[in-house]
């Protein structure tokens, strides 16, 4: 369906953004890290998942692969919709979600607002397995700004017209060729020799 949107920022605050594309503004519910990672004006591309109910549209926004990887899996969990979904990446960073998750650690779940303890055991309990293939997809012992180099990377060959799992494939493979990343140019330029 959508898999992300570009377009100029209108406004922005801790729980969405609003995008104009081609005079349609666009309003785009995101979890605080998100907030955290856009600029205030400019042009912005935004991963989206969008959820359907009878009585509702919302879509969400996110500002890398990671965030929607885990929102995704969050929404498999019985008993977990999108607004709660999102409440949890906003209390808390995609590492320590999975960190807590394959330490099976109830009491750093309990932490983030609106979750209980047997929230906090189903979440454990339904996503171990798949937090550790995600887990998987980064590589051990990266510094934030890498992996933020890595995201931005990604998000470039999407604006770029690649579809999410090549550009993620793309830039995995130049990360392995590259052994050090030092800028999102070398990065994004070693990703486009990639052959589909």
């Amino acid at each position: 369906m959508l898999d992300y949107i570009r377009g100029r920022l209108i406004s922005k605050s801790p729980t969405r953004l609003i995008l104009e594309v081609l005079g349609i503004g666009y309003r785009l519910h995101i979890p605080l890290s998100t907030f955290e990672k856009i600029p205030n004006h400019g042009e912005v591309t935004i991963l989206t998942q969008l959820f359907i109910r009878e009585d509702q549209i919302k879509m969400f926004g996110f500002a890398t692969g990671e965030e929607r990887d885990l929102f995704q899996l969050l929404l498999s969990v019985k008993g977990i919709g999108p607004n709660t979904a999102i409440t949890i990446l906003s209390g808390s960073t995609v590492d320590d979600i999975r960190h807590a998750v394959m330490h099976e650690d109830v009491k750093a779940l309990e932490k983030i607002k609106g979750i209980g303890k047997k929230t906090a055991e189903r979440i454990i309990l339904e996503l171990k397995e798949n937090v550790k293939d995600l887990a998987k997809s980064m590589p051990i012992g990266m510094s934030v700004q890498q992996r933020a180099l890595i995201s931005d990377a990604v998000m470039a060959l999407i604006s770029l017209g690649y579809g999410r799992m090549v550009a993620e494939k793309a830039v995995s493979e130049a990360v392995k060729k590259l052994q050090e990343i030092d800028t999102i140019e070398t990065l994004v330029r070693e990703a486009l020799k990639y052959k589909v």
